[in-house]
């Protein structure tokens, strides 16, 4: 035990330590920007692939106009704007729970999760399909 833990000790406060933190991130709130046209949903951080700059490329839109956030972020979402959303997941009950936290959609479009997606030339070109469509 540190000094800060026997002082909160003797005061008689409580700590706790959170079993999952990373379900409190964006608890407040997360506003979405003007620019942002693109949402998307995975379990995986992928803001920084080279696939995903080349989906981006398909939509006509740039890096800065898409945001990346994972299933527990997408219920502190606020969205005033028209707005497509990729939910990547393999779990068809996780996106049925998430499509009524898809605010103001566009489009949805669904692929497998991340890690699969990449490597599978089907999820590619369904993806693209649903991007074809109006």
């Amino acid at each position: 035990m540190n000094r800060r833990d026997l002082l909160l000790q003797e005061m008689g406060i409580s700590q706790w330590e959170l079993y999952r933190p990373e379900v409190l991130q964006g608890s407040v709130g997360i506003s979405v920007a003007e620019n942002i046209r693109l949402i998307t949903v995975s379990d995986e951080n992928i803001s920084s692939s080279p696939l995903l700059a080349d989906v981006l490329l398909s939509l006509n839109l740039k890096k800065e106009n898409c945001l990346c956030l994972n299933y527990d972020q997408i219920q502190h979402m606020e969205c005033k704007q028209p707005i497509r959303y990729w939910l990547l997941s393999e779990n068809s009950d996780q996106i049925d729970r998430t499509l009524p936290f898809c605010k103001q959609a566009e489009q949805v479009y669904r692929s497998p999760s991340w890690q699969q997606f990449q490597s599978n030339h089907q999820a590619k070109r369904a993806l693209w399909q649903q991007i074809q469509q109006p």
